[in-house]
């Protein structure tokens, strides 16, 4: 009986180790998708240089 629980626990320890490890290599192979048009910029990039812009502009 003590053999089941220990290829259980060794069994869901594995399996743990194993998602873990998916994980990480699926966070490092996810790229950042290229932008529509070299020429036009990401939202997020405009939204950046505007608020930028606002922060420098004089009062």
């Amino acid at each position: 009986m003590p053999k089941k629980y220990l290829v259980a626990a060794l069994s869901l320890l594995a399996a743990s180790v194993a998602a873990g490890v998916g994980v990480l290599v699926l966070r490092r192979t996810h790229q950042e998708p290229p932008p529509v048009s070299p020429t036009v910029p990401r939202v997020e990039e405009v939204s950046r240089a505007l608020a930028e812009r606002t922060e420098s502009r004089p009062s």
